[in-house]
């Protein structure tokens, strides 16, 4: 009987050694046990479904904006949910990304929760995993960013997260910034390693700075310190045994205000997709995007805010992209069909014809239309792309005095 209690107590002792060793080297928490783990399917794919301002009110109390004469008397937000249960039965998503302006605060209702039930909706009824950032808009209500965020994490099939559980170390600003590691398939020798990593960031609403009156608020010195240390986490782990990769894993960013190097982009040939209307940026750079070529691990930005903007443009090897609007409450424009973005990663096979690492990234559109286009499919990023290095420079000569 004592050997048998000394044997437990050993027991009991080596495994609470390992689930702490595991919290230290793993970069996990406790939290992160029992939730729903995402990797590529089957077929060596995983498929992300963005949807971007919503700004959904009170279902079929709500009136559209900018709809045709004879669409306006039978559309209201209950159109934006029609749209998006067709949408999840055509794709059939991996993930779905919420990405800000959710919901639409601004002195309409008092019941936040009730609004952001019905906007989730479809979210929640496919079954299928979904996460959600906030916008500029969404916490003009009765909820604040922090409230909002962890009610929306525990609605039914959510893996938002308020903030990273080691984000004390860094007193992030803002309130949805986490990262989403996509493993590899089942039978893939990269089963427990992430092959493709997702970072969504709160990009904040308004600036509370003197001098920047009702301006929009920009990615914080803390949140971009909590990114580059969970790159630099996640390239380690990348590299290490087992299965050691020689490579980092791609990685893609959601956030709802585009940074300013959105602004860049003007001509048609520049870019797949449209420009509408000017980008709302904030009027300050924080850096953030400088920050991303220097990590060399992003591939693409998702954003929101500008609803008739849907283009996709290529910067210094990341690809800057606009969802499009997909609510019939927010403003569009008439004749110009919402919209919501596809992103999809195909994995390569190896020689041993198992699933290896990402090969390529690939996004189009899907239309709210009478045919459900879909539009402007493109190739965002290939494993073969090599960025030519630039020898061939040359300067004027200096006059000597």
């Amino acid at each position: 009987m004592e050997e048998t209690r000394r044997r437990f107590v050993i027991s009991s002792v080596l495994s609470v050694s390992l689930i702490y060793l595991c919290l230290s080297t793993c970069h996990v928490s406790a939290f992160d046990f029992g939730r729903r783990q995402l990797r590529f399917n089957t077929d060596g794919r995983f498929k992300i479904l963005q949807v971007s301002d919503m700004h959904y009110g009170f279902g079929k109390e709500t009136q559209c904006s900018d709809v045709s004469p004879a669409e306006f008397p039978y559309c209201s937000d209950l159109n934006t949910t029609s749209f998006l249960q067709r949408t999840i039965a055509s794709e059939k998503p991996d993930l779905i990304v919420f990405s800000g302006d959710n919901v639409y605060g601004l002195c309409e209702t008092s019941d936040v929760a009730k609004s952001m039930d019905m906007a989730f909706a479809p979210a929640i009824e496919s079954g299928i995993p979904w996460v959600a950032i906030l916008g500029n808009h969404d916490q003009e209500s009765d909820m604040t960013r922090e409230t909002m965020m962890k009610y929306i994490m525990k609605l039914p099939n959510s893996l938002s997260q308020v903030n990273p559980p080691d984000a004390w170390l860094y007193q992030i600003d803002g309130f949805g910034n986490y990262n989403l590691q996509i493993e590899g398939p089942f039978g893939s020798p990269l089963f427990f390693k992430s092959i493709l990593n997702l970072y969504l960031l709160d990009g904040g609403s308004y600036t509370k700075l003197d001098g920047f009156g009702y301006k929009y608020d920009w990615v914080k010195t803390s949140q971009q310190n909590w990114y580059e240390h969970t790159s630099k986490w996640l390239e380690m782990e990348h590299k290490r045994w087992p299965f050691p990769q020689n490579s980092t894993a791609p990685g893609l960013v959601y956030l709802h205000i585009p940074m300013p190097e959105f602004a860049l982009f003007n001509k048609s040939t520049e870019m797949t997709g449209v420009r509408q209307e000017s980008t709302c940026s904030p009027p300050i750079n924080s850096g953030f995007f400088t920050k991303l070529v220097e990590r060399g691990e992003v591939k693409g930005v998702f954003s929101g805010h500008d609803h008739v903007n849907d283009f996709c443009a290529e910067l210094h090897g990341i690809n800057l992209c606009y969802a499009g609007g997909a609510g019939y409450h927010g403003y569009g424009q008439v004749g110009w069909a919402r919209r919501v973005r596809v992103v999809e990663a195909q994995l390569e096979k190896t020689m041993y014809g198992r699933w290896g690492a990402v090969d390529t990234i690939k996004t189009w559109k899907r239309l709210d239309d009478k045919n459900h286009s879909l539009i402007d499919t493109q190739l965002l990023w290939t494993k073969n792309t090599t960025l030519e290095p630039n020898f061939g420079f040359s300067c004027s000569t200096i006059p000597q005095h």
